[in-house]
C-alpha cells in the first residue's frame, strides 16, 4: 500500500499547456450556420499556458492508503478548476448524464506513481450575439445559453517520489469521432473535436519506467468506466460470436441499437 498525502513539494510550479481544436463533422453544423453561431463556437483556451502550484494536483490523490488497481472518487470542486484553463464556463453539474470524477492507482515503482483519472463535465457558453438571439426567441423549449458536452476527460498524473514533483500531467478529450454534443438555438448535434488537451511533461516518460506493480491502461479505463456505468460489466461480443453463442447455449439475443457509444456522455 502507499500513502500520497505528503508527497508533493508545495513550492514547485507546473507549467500546463492547453490545446483546443475547432469543431468539425457536425450533422447540422450549428457551429457555422450564421455569424452568431460562429461567434459562440469560436473556441480556444482561456489560458494557453498556465502555471499551477504543485499542491493543486493533490486533487487527484487518494484520501487514504491505496494499492494498485484501487479507485477513489475525486472532489469536483477541486478538479473542475483545471478545466477553467479551457473556459470559465466549465461545470461538473450535468443537465443530463452521469456526473462525477474518479481516479485509479495504475502503477507504482520505488521512484514513481502513475494515477489515471476520468472526469465528466460540460461547458456553458454564451456570447453577446447569442444573448440577443435568446431574448428575441424566448421560449420554454430554448435554453438562453449553449452547452458544450465532451464525451469525457481522461488523463494521468505522474509523480516522481524522489523529487516530490509532478513530472507529467495530461487531461484530454479522447479523439474518437463524434466526441462532443452541442446544444444551442433549440437544437442538438454531435461533433468531432480532434484535440482538446491540457498537458505538462518533463523528461520522464511513463513507457520507460520499470514498474514494481501495475495494471494495464485498458484495465484502468475499465475500472473507471465501471464507476459511471454498471453496464460496463457486460462482456460485449461481435455479432458473429454472439449468434454462435446463442445457438450453442439455446439462449436469445439481446440487441441494442444506439447512435454513438454507450459508455460516455457524447451521445
Amino acid at each position: 500500500m502507499i500513502n500520497l498525502t505528503n508527497v508533493l513539494n508545495s513550492s514547485a510550479r507546473v507549467q500546463v499547456h492547453a490545446h483546443w481544436d475547432a469543431m468539425k463533422d457536425g450533422t447540422f453544423k450549428l457551429y457555422e450556420d450564421s455569424p452568431q453561431n460562429v461567434e459562440l463556437f469560436d473556441l480556444s483556451p482561456a489560458h494557453p499556458v498556465k502555471a499551477y502550484e504543485a499542491s493543486a494536483f493533490r486533487a487527484f490523490f487518494p484520501p487514504s492508503d491505496v494499492t494498485v488497481g484501487d479507485v477513489w472518487e475525486l472532489a469536483l470542486d477541486e478538479v473542475i478548476p483545471f478545466l477553467y484553463q479551457f473556459h470559465t464556463g466549465a461545470t461538473g453539474t450535468l443537465v443530463h448524464g452521469q456526473e462525477g470524477a474518479f481516479a485509479c492507482l495504475r502503477a507504482v515503482s520505488s521512484d514513481y506513481v502513475d494515477i489515471a483519472f476520468r472526469i465528466h463535465a460540460e461547458f456553458t457558453l454564451e456570447s453577446p450575439a447569442h444573448r440577443e438571439w435568446a431574448k428575441a426567441n424566448a421560449s420554454d423549449n430554448w435554453e438562453p445559453k449553449a452547452r458544450f458536452i465532451p464525451s469525457q476527460f481522461a488523463g494521468h498524473v505522474l509523480i516522481n517520489l524522489k523529487t516530490e514533483q509532478v513530472c507529467a500531467f495530461s487531461l484530454h478529450l479522447p479523439p474518437r469521432n463524434s466526441n462532443v454534443d452541442i446544444n444551442a438555438f433549440g437544437c442538438a448535434d454531435m461533433v468531432f473535436v480532434p484535440r482538446m488537451e491540457l498537458i505538462a511533461s518533463d523528461r520522464e516518460a511513463r513507457g520507460e519506467i520499470a514498474w514494481d506493480s501495475a495494471i494495464s491502461e485498458e484495465a484502468a479505463r475499465k475500472a473507471l468506466a465501471l464507476k459511471f456505468y454498471r453496464f460496463a460489466e457486460i462482456a460485449w461480443k461481435p455479432i458473429e460470436e454472439a449468434v454462435a453463442l446463442a445457438k450453442a447455449t439455446n439462449r436469445p439475443l439481446h440487441a441494442v441499437l444506439v447512435w454513438g457509444p454507450l459508455d460516455d456522455e457524447s451521445c
